[in-house]
């Protein structure tokens, strides 16, 4: 145990220090300054009274202001709290009258709930004992004679009948617009024949060009007969004409037509693959390794030469032109003509040798 007279001197003793001395009153300072020290815990209460006693306020009394001030200081913090208090008691009391309202409302609720299930609890019992009198009374016989079970296994087969009879009548429809036999052979014939007429007029095509340049009737045909036309399918149906006989030659993904199995190939060498005079430019050289690019590949786009042109064209290209081989395009398109080493072929492909009679001047009207 402490002295509580002890502890208020120790404490207005550390309170009476100013300057640089001065301090704040606190359980710790004021034990050390105890003669029979005691513990924090018996320090701590005594320390308590003196602060409500002497109306301590520590933090404004280190600030050294005036007394007057510090006076005024700690009444209206007093005051302040003392409002604070105030206004968050009202608010709970706000809210704590709500919740007894809204608990009210919820006894009504539940107090009407209660109601409607004794209502229907007696609705149900009146109607089980009229089911279970009608029973007795035996009112649920037809007059044929027939049990409720018997009427019911009477109308699911009726149903059961009903959904059978749409399903043979669907089943029927779709039998009269099944495609009528030979109308695919005869559809796959058609195609055959449009491919062979632009293979004959475009030179050899992949199987992606082809069905792109196919007409949209015989695509819409494909459609109606079952048959849906696309590159693999495509390519698939003309890999089977591509076999020994067949009218159609696989070369490096393209089809060519063929005659009697054979592919179509040249026999000698064009005039216009033999170069009598050296190129005039290296520019000129690099068109001559275009031109026969072309001549084993088949028409081709600018895009698609470039990558199987030699390294030497390749550099030879970058010395004569300062962009090498961009725009290579439309440097091809300027060299086009009746005399130079390839021709358009209107669909943004060029072909070997030199474009034919007559041509330029439909390209020109078209």
């Amino acid at each position: 145990m402490v002295d509580r007279a002890e502890v208020f001197r120790v404490a207005d003793k550390l309170r009476a220090l100013r300057g640089d001395k001065k301090v704040r009153v606190s359980v710790r300072r004021v034990r050390d300054a105890l003669e029979r020290k005691g513990s924090f815990s018996d320090v701590g209460p005594e320390l308590l009274r003196w602060k409500a006693a002497r109306n301590y306020q520590p933090v404004i009394e280190l600030m050294e202001l005036p007394d007057a001030l510090q006076r005024r200081l700690g009444d209206f913090g007093k005051a302040l709290l003392d409002e604070v208090q105030a206004h968050e008691s009202r608010i709970r009391d706000g809210e704590r009258r709500n919740f007894e309202v809204e608990r009210e409302a919820y006894g009504y609720m539940l107090d009407e709930a209660g109601m409607t299930v004794d209502v229907l609890e007696a609705r149900v019992a009146a109607l089980t004992a009229e089911v279970e009198r009608l029973r007795r009374d035996g009112a649920t016989e037809t007059a044929a004679g027939r049990t409720p079970e018997e009427m019911a296994e009477e109308e699911r087969r009726r149903g059961v009948w009903e959904r059978g009879a749409s399903l043979r009548a669907l089943m029927a429809r779709k039998m009269d617009e099944k495609v009528v036999p030979g109308a695919q052979e005869a559809f796959w014939q058609d195609v055959e024949r449009e491919v062979l007429a632009l293979l004959r007029k475009r030179g050899p095509m992949p199987a992606g060009d082809l069905l792109t340049n196919l007409s949209g009737n015989l695509l819409n045909r494909g459609a109606d007969v079952e048959m849906p036309l696309s590159v693999g399918w495509l390519r698939f149906r003309l890999r089977a004409l591509a076999v020994e006989g067949g009218s159609l030659v696989e070369k490096g993904g393209r089809f060519v037509p063929a005659e009697k199995g054979i592919e179509v190939m040249p026999e000698a060498i064009a005039p216009w693959m033999v170069d009598e005079e050296p190129p005039t430019t290296d520019g000129d050289a690099v068109m001559r390794d275009v031109r026969d690019v072309l001549a084993r590949h088949g028409p081709m786009r600018p895009s698609e030469i470039v990558p199987l042109l030699p390294a030497g064209t390749t550099a030879l290209a970058r010395r004569f032109w300062s962009d090498g081989l961009d725009r290579f395009a439309k440097k091809m398109s300027e060299r086009v003509g009746p005399k130079t080493y390839f021709h358009p072929l209107g669909d943004g492909r060029y072909a070997a040798g030199p474009e034919p009679e007559g041509e330029q001047a439909k390209r020109v009207r078209r």
